[in-house]
């Protein structure tokens, strides 16, 4: 049987965003779907995905990719915007993909959300793409590749 992680009250946007990387490492879909909030309006991107709005939709994404297995993900760069009652985090996912005797990281940019009500601090927004040169040091000069916004 999985550890259940919620319906626990985290009371910081970081302690809540551990206990949402913690479910995807164990691969628990109930524990991840209790750390977002109940806001029929949550969004989730998933990196060349469509936009998803509200529970459902988002339930139903992550049990597709759960169910190819646990989702390990490495967290780094971790920037975070805090105002009352609204949380931006900003980080750099690097996910490990075992195939075919090989291992491949995939590096996406990620921005998770997460609002501050009655349950404690919950995830309403959570966001990736993909990151073509993750090695490279931080630059605020723009890429000489097209750019679409």
């Amino acid at each position: 049987m999985k550890n259940k992680l919620s319906p626990r009250r985290y009371d910081s946007s970081e302690a809540a965003e551990d206990a949402v990387y913690e479910a995807l490492a164990q691969g628990d879909l109930e524990a991840l779907m209790a750390l977002w909030s109940d806001e029929e309006d949550s969004v989730c991107i998933h990196p060349s995905g469509p936009r998803l709005i509200g529970l459902d939709a988002i339930r139903q994404s992550w049990a597709l990719i759960l169910a190819q297995g646990n989702l390990v993900v490495n967290r780094s760069k971790l920037q975070v915007i805090a105002a009352g009652t609204v949380a931006v985090h900003n980080l750099i996912e690097t996910i490990q993909v075992f195939e075919a005797g090989h291992t491949r990281a995939f590096h996406m940019a990620c921005t998770n959300v997460y609002m501050h009500g009655s349950r404690g601090w919950r995830m309403v927004l959570h966001h990736a793409a993909a990151v073509q040169h993750h090695d490279e040091p931080e630059s605020t000069a723009i890429p000489q590749s097209r750019v679409l916004h």
